[in-house]
C-alpha cells in the first residue's frame, strides 16, 4: 500500500491515530473525500505534507473517480442523531489545564475525562464543579486545529495571590494515613469537620465528601499520594449534612498526607441535588451484635455508600469481613466461616480467659489463662497497646458501641508478644463504669 502526499504526516495526528481503520481512511481521504477538498480533516494532512505545505488542495473531478462518490473519511467517522460527525473517544481531546503549573490538577482532570461517554464542554464542566466548584470549561474550535478543552481551576486565568496562605497560623490542619484515615487534626479542623479528637483514626476522609463526589474524590487523593502538591477549592460535607466550599493545599510529607484548609466565601456551595439512600443491611453472624453495630455505624457515616467503601471500613477491625449486594439489600459477613456460627453459651466455662477494664481501655484484672493467652502480661496496660497496628483507635469506637448494647459476643485477632496473630471469640458484658471479656482460642 503506497500512502498519498502526507499520509504519513496524518500518521502523526492524534485526533485520527486510535485504529488501524481511521489511519486507513485519513490516508486515503486526499484521493477519494467526497468534500471536494473542503474537508478539513483533508485540509490538515494536505498542508502538513512537504508538496502541500503552503499550497491549495487539489480538487479531485468526480468524472476522474467515475460517477461514484464515495466519502471514506465520512462514513467512517460516527454521526450524531442530527447526521453531524462526532468524536467519542475522549482521548482524542487535548485538555489544557490552566494554571499550567499546576499538575495535580492536570492529572485529575485527565482522569476525570477519560472513560466517558459524554465528554462535551458543559457535561464535563459539570464534573469537575462537583469537587472543583469555580472550575469552567472552554472548547477550542478552530479550523485546521485538533479539537481541545480549556480547563480553568479558578473559573478563569488568575495572577498567583503573594504568599503562601496555607502557612497563616492556627488555619485548620489536618493529616491522613496514606489509605486516607483520618489520625491528626487541630481543634479548629475538628470544628469545622464537626467531629471529636475521640473520632480520630476512626474518620476515613470519605466520610466527608459531598454527594455524589466519591469518584472525583478518590482521584484527588491518588493524585496527592502520588506526591502531587494540590492547591483547589473543593466542596465537603462536614458531619453537620451541609455542604461547604473550602480552598485546601495537601500534600504528602512521608507516610502522611497533610491538608491545610479554610473556608472559600466566594463560591456559593449548593447542596448537589443528589442522594443515595442508604441501602438495608444484613450481618453474619446474626449472633455478634458488636460487628452489627460497627457495621451500621460506619455506613451511616457514609455520605455516598459502596459495598467496597463499608468492606474497607469493616476491616480495621475484622480484617477477613466482605460486603456483597444480595438482592435488595446488601449483606456483610465478618468472616468466611459466618454462616455456621454456633450458638451455645460458651463463655459459661469459668476457666477460660477473663479480663475486666475501664472505659478506657485500661485493664484492671486479667486471670492467668488470658496472659497465657495473648502470651504477656495485661493488668496497667491498655487495649490499644495490643490490637494490631492501625486499628488502635477503633478500640474506643468499640468500647462505645459495647456501652450502648450492653453486652456483646464477637470475635477478633490480636498479636501475641512473638508476634504471631490469635484469633479468640469474645463475650463482652457492660457492668456501670467496667467491661468484662471473656475469651476462647479458635481451634
Amino acid at each position: 500500500f503506497r500512502l498519498p502526499p502526507g499520509g504519513e504526516h496524518y500518521l502523526q495526528q492524534p485526533l485520527h491515530a486510535t485504529s488501524l481503520l481511521d489511519w486507513w481512511a485519513g490516508a486515503y481521504a486526499l484521493r477519494t473525500c467526497g468534500l471536494q477538498g473542503r474537508c478539513n480533516v483533508c485540509a490538515r494532512v494536505w498542508h502538513g505534507s512537504e508538496r502541500g505545505r503552503g499550497r491549495t488542495p487539489p480538487l479531485i473531478s468526480r468524472a476522474s473517480r467515475g460517477t461514484r462518490r464515495f466519502d471514506a473519511h465520512a462514513q467512517l467517522l460516527p454521526r450524531s442523531s442530527e447526521g453531524s460527525v462526532v468524536d467519542t473517544n475522549p482521548r482524542r481531546v487535548k485538555l489544557v489545564t490552566i494554571p499550567t503549573d499546576d499538575k495535580a490538577f492536570a492529572q485529575i482532570a485527565e482522569r476525570l475525562h477519560e472513560n466517558r461517554d459524554s465528554n462535551g464542554a458543559a457535561a464535563f464542566q459539570a464534573r469537575l464543579r462537583s469537587v472543583f466548584p469555580r472550575a469552567v470549561v472552554r472548547a477550542r474550535e478552530l479550523t485546521g486545529e485538533s479539537p481541545a478543552l480549556y480547563v480553568y481551576r479558578d473559573g478563569g486565568w488568575r495572577s498567583e495571590l503573594p504568599g503562601a496562605w496555607w502557612e497563616t497560623p492556627d488555619l485548620p490542619r489536618v493529616a491522613l494515613t496514606l489509605d486516607g484515615w483520618l489520625v491528626e487534626g487541630n481543634a479548629t479542623a475538628l470544628g469545622v469537620l464537626g467531629i471529636d479528637a475521640s473520632e480520630l483514626g476512626t474518620r476515613h476522609f470519605t466520610d466527608f465528601v459531598a454527594p455524589g463526589t466519591l469518584a472525583a474524590s478518590l482521584a484527588i487523593f491518588d493524585v496527592v499520594q502520588e506526591g502531587n502538591d494540590l492547591t483547589a477549592t473543593v466542596l465537603l460535607q462536614p458531619s453537620s449534612g451541609y455542604v461547604v466550599a473550602m480552598d485546601i493545599h495537601s500534600w504528602r510529607q512521608d507516610d502522611r498526607l497533610i491538608a491545610v484548609l479554610r473556608l472559600a466565601d466566594d463560591v456559593e456551595a449548593a447542596t448537589p441535588d443528589v442522594s443515595f439512600d442508604a441501602p438495608t443491611l444484613q450481618c453474619r453472624p446474626e449472633t455478634d451484635a458488636a460487628f452489627r453495630g460497627y457495621a451500621e455505624r460506619s455506613l451511616s457515616r457514609m455520605p455516598e455508600p459502596t459495598p467496597d467503601g463499608l468492606a474497607m471500613r469493616l476491616r480495621r477491625l475484622y480484617p477477613r469481613a466482605d460486603v456483597v449486594v444480595a438482592d435488595d439489600h446488601w449483606l456483610a459477613t465478618r468472616d468466611p466461616d459466618s454462616a455456621n456460627e454456633s450458638h451455645s453459651d460458651w463463655w459459661n466455662d469459668p476457666a477460660l480467659a477473663r479480663v475486666r477494664y475501664d472505659a478506657q481501655a485500661l485493664i484492671l484484672e486479667a486471670n492467668e489463662a488470658a496472659e497465657a493467652l495473648l502470651g504477656r502480661g495485661l493488668v496497667g496496660h491498655y487495649w490499644q497497646e495490643f490490637v494490631i497496628p492501625g486499628s488502635a483507635e477503633q478500640v474506643s469506637s468499640m468500647l462505645s458501641i459495647l456501652s450502648e448494647l450492653g453486652r456483646a459476643e464477637s470475635r477478633f485477632r490480636m498479636p501475641r508478644a512473638d508476634g504471631s496473630l490469635v484469633e479468640f471469640d469474645s463475650y463482652t458484658e457492660v457492668d456501670g463504669e467496667t467491661f468484662v471479656t471473656i475469651m476462647r482460642a479458635r481451634d
